[in-house]
Order: C-alpha cells, then structure tokens, then sequence
C-alpha cells in the first residue's frame, strides 16, 4: 500500500495519458468515418454515378475534357467529389484521421478514381490550375496496402484480383 501511495503520480499520469490517447483515437476514427459518410450520401450517390457515367464513356480523354469544359453541372461534380478526396488527403498526411483505417476504408476507391481521373486532373494543371495533390497522395498512400496486406485484400475484393491475373 506504501508503494502505491508513494508513486500514486505515476499511476495519475498514466491514467491521464490512456485517457488523453484513447480521446484522441476516438476523435481520429470519427473524423474517419464522416468521410465514408460524405461520399455515401444520396447526393454524392448521384454524383458518382454521372461522374463514373463520363469516365466510362468510349472516347478518347481529350474529348472527355471537352465534355467536362462545356457541362458545368458535370464539372461541378467532379470538383466535389475531388475536393473530398482532397481533403482526405490533406487530413491524412497532418494526421488528423486514423491512418491505417483510412487505408483500408479507401482502398480500391481512391486509387480507382486516382486512375480514372488522373487525364482530367493533368489536363487542369497543364491549365495552371493546382488541382489533385492530396488526391494523388491519397491514392498512393491507400496503395501500400497491395504490397503488405495481399492475402486481406484478396479476400476482401476478389474481383480485383481475377482481373490482373486474367
């Protein structure tokens, strides 16, 4: 009884600090999951739909710029959707969501629309516009995963794997 009067401090500080950590891991996870929420509400939905719609037309990419120049409404939507993944991106390297979580709610989903987009957002900065980074970081942050978690993934999304093995 003696000892734990004498460092009664030490176990003040380390209840302070499980508490203090586990507050802030909390917080991180949230901040995480408000993310997948975003995009997953009926408007961005609605969003992603006419934005994957564009992307999956059968034209070249130049014309797809075109398209994207004279559609406000259709810009307007791929900016939205971009500036979220931005903003991702922006909170993952400064740490404010919980890192590997983010990497695994994200994966295939940044890197697929990284890739899908990467002509779009080329072409706008070419244009002087400083559009993409965090985006393209995001992507290829959530992208480690394929090099450490093989045998996860492939379970988790079998259908990406029968595709580069076929």
């Amino acid at each position: 009884m003696a000892f734990i009067q004498e460092y009664e401090w030490v176990l003040a500080f380390a209840l302070a600090w499980i508490t203090i950590w586990l507050t802030v891991r909390h917080f991180k996870t949230s901040k995480t999951i408000s993310y997948i929420e975003r995009l997953n509400t009926p408007e961005m939905a609605a969003f992603r739909a006419d934005i994957d719609a564009w992307l999956g037309m059968d034209i070249p990419d130049a014309e797809k710029c075109k398209i994207i120049e004279e559609d406000k409404d259709l810009f307007f939507k791929v900016k939205i959707l971009t500036n979220l993944f931005t903003e991702l991106g922006i909170s993952y390297k400064k740490r404010i969501v919980r890192r590997s979580l983010t990497r695994e709610i994200f994966y295939p989903l940044v890197p697929s629309y990284w890739d899908r987009l990467q002509f779009y957002i080329w072409n706008s900065r070419n244009k002087g516009e400083a559009t993409g980074y965090f985006m393209e970081y995001l992507a290829k942050e959530v992208r480690k995963m394929e090099g450490r978690n093989q045998k996860i993934l492939k379970k988790r999304y079998p259908y990406l794997f029968q595709e580069k093995e076929a």
